[in-house]
């Protein structure tokens, strides 16, 4: 079965008054969103991301777009957070294994193969987000070997896409800030093209429980739907993967990270007490495909 899922599109066209129009559909609002979050970040005191390429994405448009959402400090530091985590497994993965091949699907305006060292790069998004950023930033200006292939998620099958892709070494399929907007089916319809192509591989992803969104999502939600999108959040997401083809190797929870860059001010040991929701929730998760030998993939 293919795997379908809805994901970014963005095209620039120029008007009578020599404007930069942007035409998007709904989710590459939520990608200027959260590219809007990081470079504001890369200009603080001291920044958890430091993404010093995410400003070379932003338009007006997009400005309008992140603006919306300046008032959420909570969804914008778990947004850093998220990013920074993955970043942190990402290189401690290429420190022992810099011959990893690093598959971003629905990449969005995701700098990190010019901001970490090692592996060869892989993104996958909207035809109109890879033509964005290769003009934006291309990849022959990246120091890592940078690929980035075009698909239309709602019509083209992710595993034909996949099946492009010849790495040398270990592979990391990482799929930041999707998984929330896709029915329970939908996830397993990607999971699923992702294991066949890669029987060895380990996921990293992000998931957000129900009960995270329903008790601190409420009013960011409703800005979303407003844009023209929604959260689908299930139960207990890591479930999904768990009882689908992957076991769990290691999960952080976004919140208790937070604490470590002094966002969250609630001491961990409190945090169960304080929070309505498990505080894991909302956490980073690392997944590999059951190995009945036991080996480590990576």
């Amino acid at each position: 079965m293919h795997a379908r899922f809805l994901a970014a599109g963005i095209s620039e066209k120029q008007d009578d008054s020599d404007h930069v129009m942007v035409t998007v559909n709904p989710i590459t609002n939520m990608a200027f969103y959260c590219c809007g979050v990081r470079m504001e970040d890369a200009a603080a005191e001291q920044p958890i991301c430091a993404d010093t390429f995410a400003h070379m994405f932003m338009c007006d448009y997009g400005m309008r777009i992140f603006n919306l959402f300046k008032e959420e400090e909570n969804s914008n530091a778990s947004m850093l957070v998220r990013h920074r985590i993955i970043d942190d497994f990402l290189d401690h993965i290429l420190i022992d294994r810099p011959d990893t091949c690093i598959v971003t699907i629905g990449a969005g305006f995701d700098s990190r193969p010019y901001r970490l060292e090692g592996g060869t790069w892989v993104e996958l998004d909207e035809t109109q987000v890879v033509a964005w950023k290769n003009d934006k930033l291309p990849p022959e200006h990246c120091s890592n070997p940078l690929q980035r292939i075009a698909i239309d998620f709602a019509t083209d099958s992710l595993e034909e896409k996949l099946s492009a892709i010849c790495p040398d070494g270990p592979v990391v399929v990482v799929v930041e800030g999707v998984f929330i907007y896709l029915t329970e089916l939908q996830i397993k319809q990607t999971i699923a093209a992702i294991q066949h192509r890669f029987p060895m591989h380990l996921l990293i992803c992000d998931l957000v429980s129900r009960e995270m969104v329903l008790n601190y999502g409420r009013t960011l939600h409703a800005k979303i739907q407003a844009l023209g999108t929604c959260f689908r959040p299930v139960d207990h997401p890591e479930t999904v993967f768990t009882l689908n083809g992957y076991r769990m190797r290691e999960a952080v929870s976004i919140v208790e990270r937070a604490v470590d860059f002094g966002i969250n001010k609630v001491p961990k040991m409190l945090l169960r007490y304080v929070f309505r929701g498990d505080v894991m929730g909302n956490s980073v998760y690392v997944f590999e495909p059951y190995d009945d030998d036991d080996n480590l993939i990576i």
